[in-house]
């Protein structure tokens, strides 16, 4: 398996994680992170597994982990992307996962973290917020035809 991408979204990190993570994955994925997080902080990570078939305990582990180390740096983490019956798995095999918030899905998960996503377009933009402040301004002057 290739490296696992990190994307930097404003203040959050953004993994998203595809197929079987391998010791060498997780391993190379803890030290990117850190790596990522001292250079750079962040305020979240969200750690997409829509894109995994299968959650078993090594994987969970791996997650929880991974959770725990970037709490320690000040980061908080969501998981997202964990479908009902991985979440059923995991707790009939009594797998916790304390520490690591959920969510069904990116949009979610990105919203947890403070970051909300526009139904009309996308993330938020304060540049969009100045546009359209500036739109009222000259609707109620008067300016908008000139």
């Amino acid at each position: 398996m290739a490296a696992i991408p990190i994307i930097r979204l404003r203040n959050v990190l953004i993994v998203s994680v595809q197929g079987d993570l391998t010791d060498t994955t997780v391993l190379a994925l803890k030290e990117a992170l850190t790596d990522t997080i001292e250079r750079a902080p962040a305020d979240g990570l969200v750690i997409d597994i829509s894109g995994v078939d299968l959650v078993d305990t090594y994987m969970a582990r791996a997650f929880r982990d991974l959770s725990q180390i970037v709490r320690l740096m000040g980061v908080q983490t969501v998981l997202a992307g964990l479908d009902p019956a991985m979440a059923g798995t995991l707790v009939e095999m009594g797998m916790t996962m304390e520490g690591v918030h959920t969510a069904l899905n990116l949009e979610a998960a990105l919203e947890l973290l403070g970051l909300r996503i526009s139904t009309v377009g996308n993330v938020d933009d304060p540049f969009e917020a100045q546009a359209a402040t500036v739109r009222e301004e000259d609707e109620l002057f008067g300016l908008e035809n000139l």
